[in-house]
């Protein structure tokens, strides 16, 4: 079982995704993550309530990670997302803040790490 909400918070999207993922939920989240642009800012995915992660739906965050870096935030992955990043051997391509952001003074963000 899975969970997605899109919110708009004013300056664009807030995504947040909880449970697991798996080849039946791709679609679904592909949605999502394609309808957050129709809010017209940056959409910022918090990853913290995924407790599993398949190979696909990692690979669908992760090139979403490169290509759309300037529209996607993705924020405290889970110790799930953090294992499929590392079964996919893209721990140091892949990016995600830490933590909670807010203002326009944003700091590039980290590499995952678990640390």
């Amino acid at each position: 079982m899975f969970g997605i909400r899109v919110e708009e918070n004013g300056l664009g999207a807030t995504v947040g995704m909880w449970g697991e993922f798996d080849v039946s939920s791709l679609p679904s989240l592909r949605e999502a993550l394609d309808d957050v642009f129709t809010f017209g800012g940056p959409a910022v995915v918090d990853l913290s309530g995924i407790t599993f992660l398949d190979l696909q739906s990692t690979r669908e965050l992760v090139v979403r990670s490169l290509i759309q870096a300037h529209q996607l935030v993705f924020q405290n992955p889970s110790p799930g997302v953090l294992a499929s990043i590392r079964a996919l051997g893209l721990e140091d391509t892949t990016r995600a803040w830490s933590g909670p952001q807010s203002g326009t003074n944003r700091e590039e963000p980290q590499v995952f790490s678990e640390a």
